[in-house]
């Protein structure tokens, strides 16, 4: 493989606000985001790029109007559609997102909220009994506005004190009735990229977590030179948390960027069956996830007595790629049907990856690129490329990224 070859095509990011504008312009009615409301409901809900960008530039214009431009606005809950255009319409009116780990105990969750000096903050369905233990305790000192993910909360007055709360929804639908009245606050303002965007924390390797600080520049420049290194597919479903890097930077950022459909998942428990049914082509995952579906493989394959058979048809099929002929795809069709069926690129990165895992779906025609990056680095720094990739190493670094 040629280690030279051309860098793909790819949209040069310049900040948040512009990512949302163009991708509006560049896609339009294409999906951008999907999800369920339930994992067991039958009917996917689909936002196109222009709803999108009309969500966040709504969402945006609220928040202005509750002054809080430039303010730290936390993200605390369940990875979900109202997670996303928080994340996008905070840092679109020059505001600095501090996502937080919903699982933290309590006092973890008030620490970073209080010592962050978070005027506002966004909370998901699964996170509200905890904001109202914490309101409860004391706690949330600095905030002045909650916004609930969920249409409904039930905090209870009493607990808010001089503190307000509204739902996302009703905080869009201010927005819009801005906007419509001429209200251009979202727009006229100019994002100093330089300037911090995100408080990003990460386990501490002693005590408490630590507060990466990343700017719009840091973001927008690892996605736009990461996805130089990536030849993506148009879907991919999102099952990482969102309070990292590689959930919200690789995940959101860096694919509704390009076009591409993000399904959101619904949930570990239910990963399974949602790339089963929603089809996915590519995915990006940490290695645990591929250690759970390579042993799904290979149990299926001994469950029915194939696992001899599996292991021969894959030297064949190698042999073949060696003559020019690939015929993975048609050959391990049952196998690959396991996983939607349409799954053809993995990026993984976060851990070590097992190298057999990497040559067991190369055989079976899906294409593994492993890669390396910390948050400090907003994270991509390094990474194999869909033509030019060695298994047990996680390639070479991105452009303009010096290791």
């Amino acid at each position: 493989m040629n280690k030279n070859y051309p860098i793909y095509q790819t949209t040069f990011i310049d900040d948040m606000r512009a990512l949302v504008e163009e991708a509006a312009q560049n896609f339009g009615e294409s999906t951008a985001i999907s999800y369920k409301d339930n994992p067991w409901d039958k009917e996917v809900k689909k936002v196109s790029f222009s709803q999108w960008r009309n969500d966040v530039r709504d969402l945006g214009t609220a928040l202005v109007s509750y002054g809080l431009r430039e303010e730290k606005i936390a993200i605390v809950g369940e990875n979900s559609y109202g997670w996303c255009c928080a994340f996008f319409g905070a840092m679109a009116i020059g505001s600095v997102t501090v996502p937080v780990d919903k699982e933290l105990p309590l006092d973890d969750i008030d620490g970073i909220i209080s010592t962050t000096a978070c005027k506002a903050v966004f909370f998901g369905k699964t996170s509200e009994s905890k904001i109202k233990e914490i309101l409860a305790n004391g706690g949330l000192k600095s905030v002045e506005l909650l916004i609930s993910i969920a249409p409904e909360s039930k905090i209870e007055a009493d607990l808010l004190g001089e503190k307000s709360l509204k739902s996302i929804s009703e905080v869009e639908a201010a927005g819009a009735a801005l906007y419509a009245q001429g209200d251009n606050s979202y727009y006229d303002y100019k994002i100093d990229v330089n300037k911090l965007a995100s408080i990003v924390f990460t386990s501490g390797t002693t005590g408490k977590g630590k507060g990466v600080m990343l700017s719009q520049a840091n973001i927008c420049l690892d996605m736009t030179l990461g996805m130089y290194n990536f030849d993506i597919t148009r879907k991919t479903l999102h099952v990482l948390p969102p309070h990292h890097t590689f959930g919200s930077t690789v995940n959101y950022v860096g694919h509704l960027s390009q076009g591409c459909e993000v399904y959101i998942s619904s949930g570990l428990k239910y990963v399974s069956d949602e790339i089963k049914e929603q089809q996915p082509t590519h995915l990006i995952l940490v290695p645990a996830f591929l250690e759970v579906m390579n042993r799904k493989i290979w149990a299926t394959a001994r469950k029915g007595k194939k696992e001899t058979l599996l292991k021969v048809m894959m030297k064949v099929s190698d042999l073949l790629r060696k003559m020019g002929i690939d015929v993975r795809r048609k050959l391990f069709g049952s196998v690959l049907s396991a996983f939607g069926g349409k799954l053809e690129l993995i990026i993984s990165g976060g851990a070590k990856l097992d190298e057999d895992i990497i040559r067991t779906f190369d055989s079976l025609g899906i294409t593994i690129l492993n890669g390396y990056g910390i948050t400090e680095c907003a994270p991509l720094i390094s990474a194999n490329r869909n033509k030019y990739r060695k298994a047990g190493s996680v390639g070479t670094p991105i452009l303009a990224c010096r290791v």
